[in-house]
Parts: structure tokens; sequence; C-alpha cells
């Protein structure tokens, strides 16, 4: 309340420093998003994803908490707290997936630790498109819900440019009221100025922007004076960051230490995380000489391996050939490895490692002998160990589904682009999507992971008892070599009062089998995990019935199924049933999604958005704009900034400079 108004202004903008962080390394820290840094190399959210396992992922928060603290450090990193939308975007790494079941039971291992790690989450999840919205009821149970579940441990929050029922979420009051009820209160929110039209929308919400230029902090201090930002909005924003800013100064002075164990080693990332996508018994190759492909440079133990060139595989092809597959995640697999795959695949036994954060158009490429997605593969020796010895067995699971092209997804859905490259959100996101429509190709189910076993499952033994739903069965491994299965069941509202309760993720477990040996496992299935969220009444109901419960190895490899009664719940009142919602909300195979502006419209209970002409400045780039984004990004830029710039160069507005000297 002491600082002038200038000085507001400027913290307010995020480009000053708060010289309050006792820190051995950092004097200053700069008072923007980046508030909390990171001191640890953290795996990608997306590999801790691929692990299904919350108890792994307490296991990563506390390697991060010890590691962060031996250097002194308040901080761990950012856990964002978003759904994957399109998992063939490089930003699909930043996240864990696209179940929001499956992110939220991961956020509850990997919560702070200590104070060490933080939740970070934006409004809409993955990247930020002006031209997106979505409903309330959708909001509520796929983004918010992992917060809730979690126990709304985020530690900071960023609106984006999207729309919530046709209403702007960085400028919209009404937003901001509804998304803070669910972080604490002395987290910060930010939000990007440029995504906002007018300057004296930029505090309506408490909020403050981060990288505001001199003209708009001028701007600001003008509509204060005249009475059209209230200052109390401006003080509200900075003493969100502020009061992170403190927390950080006093848990690095006062950690809990005895929150993590000084003795333990990080966890076996490589392989938790590794997914065994296609095998056609190459694998594991059991002593047959491999021959790789690849850029040695790209792995931390590179210069210890014989990694052959592409360009010489023609001439150099083995028995079994391993392609290593990195830097994909922007412009696709390179046209040179690409000719080297399709070479060798009628020449030999061949093996693709896709070593990135998302998935990628394979077309003929799909035909290899064996493909691994490894989103945590920094040493070629671990790579080789699962290759080669069948007790090492890659031990991850999609958290996403691969689809055979990017268009296949419903954000990338060509009939919205050309009714003004509009981006309806719904609430069937990922799998829920591919598994109750029809119309898109699916290279790999969401759960999927292959072992170097099989595996039955026997009937179900399914009892219910008030909201809860007890699955037992009995899993058996039926191959050669060791394995740990991860079974999964997934459950659908029969007869649904309202839409959307189908094939939803509702347990899932992992279980290690020696050969031939039998394990009885029980799941427990919580429908209130499921619940919808009512509008009207600003609450969540489980809706009662009969649900259908399936049990299997992935979304669509289903092994058991069964039926069973649950009590109902005292009041279902959302009304959008089979009568009154979208013609395309329709369940089961063979409908198409093909939402029509009506629909919508009767949805979201505001006019069809189109194209937002009026903001200009948030346009995606033009082909000119990236061609020349480009030609400065390779010439000035190299190494991993070059990959990064380059990707924004595709992807983001021109604006502020972003590409200039």
């Amino acid at each position: 309340m002491m600082m002038r108004l200038a000085d507001k202004v400027a913290y307010s903008g995020g480009e000053n420093y708060l010289p309050a962080l006792a820190r051995p390394k950092l004097d200053k820290q700069p008072l923007t998003d980046g508030l909390m840094p990171y001191s640890v190399k953290q795996p990608l959210p997306v590999a801790l994803g691929a692990t299904f396992s919350s108890e792994l992922c307490a296991e990563v928060a506390r390697a991060e908490a010890r590691i962060a603290f031996g250097y002194g450090e308040a901080f761990a990193g950012t856990v964002p707290c978003g759904l994957i939308r399109d998992p063939m975007r490089a930003s699909a790494a930043e996240l864990f997936s696209e179940d929001a079941y499956l992110v939220s039971e991961l956020l509850k291992g990997y919560t702070p630790v200590g104070g060490l790690g933080f939740v970070f989450t934006d409004a809409f999840g993955q990247e930020r498109f002006v031209n997106r919205t979505i409903d309330r009821r959708a909001l509520h149970e796929l983004y918010l819900f992992p917060l809730i579940k979690s126990g709304n441990v985020a530690a900071g929050l960023q609106l984006d440019g999207g729309y919530l029922n046709g209403m702007r979420v960085c400028s919209s009051g009404e937003v901001y009221e509804l998304l803070i009820e669910y972080v604490p209160e002395n987290v910060p929110v930010f939000t990007q100025y440029g995504d906002l039209p007018e300057v004296e929308k930029l505090y309506d919400n408490g909020t403050y922007m981060l990288g505001l230029d001199g003209n708009y902090k001028r701007d600001i201090a003008l509509n204060v004076k005249w009475g059209i930002i209230l200052e109390s909005k401006i003080d509200g924003g900075i003493e969100r960051a502020l009061s992170l800013a403190l927390d950080a100064h006093d848990r690095y002075q006062t950690p809990e230490t005895d929150a993590f164990d000084d003795g333990a080693e990080f966890p076996d990332l490589a392989r938790e995380s590794t997914v065994l996508l296609k095998n056609n018994g190459v694998l594991p190759t059991s002593g047959r000489s491999l021959t790789l492909f690849g850029n040695a440079a790209a792995f931390d133990d590179g210069n210890s391996f014989d990694i052959l060139s592409v360009n010489d595989a023609d001439k150099q092809l083995g028995a079994v050939n391993v392609f290593l597959v990195t830097d994909y995640e922007y412009d696709g697999i390179d046209g040179g490895m690409a000719r080297a795959i399709m070479g060798s695949l009628s020449t030999a036994k061949t093996v693709i490692v896709l070593c990135g954060g998302c998935a990628v158009e394979l077309g003929a490429m799909a035909e290899a002998d064996a493909i691994l997605f490894c989103p945590h593969a920094t040493y070629i020796s671990d790579i080789t160990a699962m290759l080669a010895d069948g007790s090492k067995s890659p031990l991850g699971h999609l958290p996403f589904t691969w689809a055979k092209k990017a268009a296949d997804y419903p954000c990338n859905n060509k009939k919205f682009a050309a009714r003004g490259d509009f981006r309806y959100e719904s609430l069937y996101n990922g799998h829920l999507y591919f598994d109750n429509f029809d119309g898109a190709a699916v290279q790999f189910p969401f759960g999927h992971g292959l072992n170097y076993t099989s595996y039955s499952v026997g009937k179900l033994k399914l009892a219910s008892r008030g909201q809860k739903i007890t699955v037992a069965t009995i899993v058996k491994n039926t191959g050669t070599e060791v394995g740990t299965l991860l079974l999964q069941a997934y459950v659908t509202l029969v007869d649904a009062p309202v839409y959307g309760i189908s094939k939803r993720l509702a347990a899932f477990k992992k279980i290690k089998l020696d050969p031939t040996e039998n394990a009885e496992v029980t799941l427990e299935i919580d429908i209130n995990d499921f619940a919808v969220y009512d509008e009207a009444f600003n609450t969540y109901t489980a809706a009662g019935g009969k649900y259908k419960v399936e049990v299997g190895l992935s979304g669509t490899d289903i092994r058991a199924s069964g039926e069973i009664k649950v009590a109902a719940a005292s009041r279902v009142t959302v009304g959008l049933n089979a009568k009154s919602a979208p013609a395309y909300y329709a369940a089961g195979k063979g409908v198409k999604f093909a939402p029509t502006a009506p629909e919508i419209e009767k949805l979201l209970k505001v006019p069809f958005i189109k194209r937002p002409d009026e903001y200009p400045e948030l346009a995606p780039p033009t082909p000119a704009d990236v061609k020349k984004a480009l030609k400065r990004v390779k010439k000035y830029a190299s190494g991993s900034k070059l990959q990064i710039l380059k990707y924004r160069a595709a992807h983001y507005p021109a604006r502020n400079g972003m590409f200039g000297k």
C-alpha cells in the first residue's frame, strides 16, 4: 500500500526484478512466470504420464527436492496441470496425459515435497489459441477435475486467450472468479498482455501481465488516474506474486529436509516410461548384434557407441538395424532418416526408437518390425539394454491416443477451420473421442504398451457399495519372461441420463508377474471420479444406474467385462441427456463427430464465435511470416534454442518483436 503507482505498474508488468530471494547463485529473481526456478533437469511430464504410476511420481518429486536442496534452491520446477489435445504437437511433452483421471492420479503423487516443487495450470491446458472455446461442464470435468482431485495444489494459474461459454478467459471477471476457487489464495495469476484487446481490461481480474512494454504501462497508469482501472486490482495481482516470492524465500531458509530420503536413488525413468508400441518378435535381440543409426550428440553417452550416419545406411545395413530418431517434434521425421528407415524395411529387421516427447506421423514406416517411444531416453545404454535383454522389457504405456495423422485429432478438424478457424474444446477428448466416434484411424490406442511376454485376464467379480464399485479378477503371465502388467478399468453408464460417461478410465494398477505366475487383483472404482458438473447448482453429481465395466490392457484391448447397478445419486438435473444434448454427443461407434453451429450455440448458450478478426495480433502466422521468421531464426540461433524458436516461428503470432533482433 506504500508503493507508488509507478512502482506498482513496473512490478506488474513482469519485467522488473525482486531482490528478496536469498540464493547463493541468484541475487535477484524476475517477477514473472519464471519466479519458481528450475534447479534440476526434470523429466518430461509426458514421460511421467507414460509410467501410469502415482508412486513413481512421488519418488521423482522427492528426488528432485533432494537435488534442489543440495543446490540451495527453494523450488524444483513446474508440473503443468493441463490435458494433451494434440499429441503430435511438441508441447504435448509438457503435460501428463490426455485423460483427466490419469492426470489427477499422477498429481496426487507429484505434489510439492517440503515446498519444493509446484503445480502450474493453464486455463485450457495445451497451447494458447485465441479462438478456442469450451462449455462450463467440460471445463469442470476435464481441466479443473485434476486440481480438485489432487487437493488444489496449484502454485500458479495462467489465463489464456480462449473462451468459456463465449467469454474471453483472460479478460472476464466472471471467469477469473470461477477459476481462482480452485487454486490457493497466495498463488500468482498470470496472463499475456497481448491476449487482451483493451488496456482497461488488463486488471479487471486482479492478475498481472507478462511482458508489458512501456506504452502499455503508461496507459495503465493513466487509466488508474482516470478511474477506469481500480488501483486495488493492481494491488491484488502484486500481492499474490509477492506472497509466492516470500514463501519461496522462507522455504529456502528453513526447508523441510525430512520430507525426502538423502540416500534414495533417482528412479529408472528410462525403462519405466519407454513404451513398446510394436514388436514382431525381433525384440529382445538376445545376443544378435545391433547396428545403430542416428545422432550420437543427442545422447549423454553417445560417444561411447558406434553410431552411424543415416546417409550411409544403404551401405551399412546389419542384421538388426536400430534407428534412433531424435529432433522430430517440430518438423516430423527428417527426410534422410525416413528414407533410411524405408530402405531398411525390405533388407533387414528394422527397429525405430522415437526419442522425443510427442507422437509423430509414421506413414509407411509403421511397417517396421519394432517401434519404441522413449520420452526419457538420455542414454543409449538404457535403450540398448531394453532392446537386447528379455528381463528388461519396457514398462511404459501411452498416456495419449496415437492417431495415424495429426488431422485426425478434433482440435485439427478442417470443418472448424472452414467456418472461421474455430476450435470447440469438447468433453470428448483423446480416447473418449476415438472410442465413441467414427472416422479417425488410430495407430496405437490410449494405455497401449507391450511387454516381452503375454497375459490373460479372468472373469470379473463385481460388487457395489454406495458410490464405489469393486472389481476382482485373476491375471496370469502366459509367456516366458518376467513382465509388468498394467490392468486398466473403463466404465460406461448404460442408458445414461446424461451424456459423456462412456468408456471412461476409472482405475488402473501395475502387477509384476513371473512366467506362469497368477495373481488376484482388485480395483476400486469411485463413480464420483466421473461425476457430472451441474451448472444450475454449481455442484458435481454422481449418476446412479447400471454401469458397464470393461477391464483390459489398453483402451481397445479389453479382456473381460460385466455390468452392475450403482445406488442413485440424490439429484441429476443437468438435463443434457440423449434428447437435449447435441446430436454429435450420441455415444457409439459409427457416429460422426460433426458439430453444427446451432448445436454449439445451444450448448454454449452464446452465439457461434467466428474468427476473432478484432484481434489481428493473435491470428496464426501466415506462411510468408513463418518463412521470414525461420530464415532469421536459422541465421542467429543454434542447438536447443534453434528448435524452440523454430517451433514458435511456425505456431505463434509474430508480435512484440519475438523474431526481430
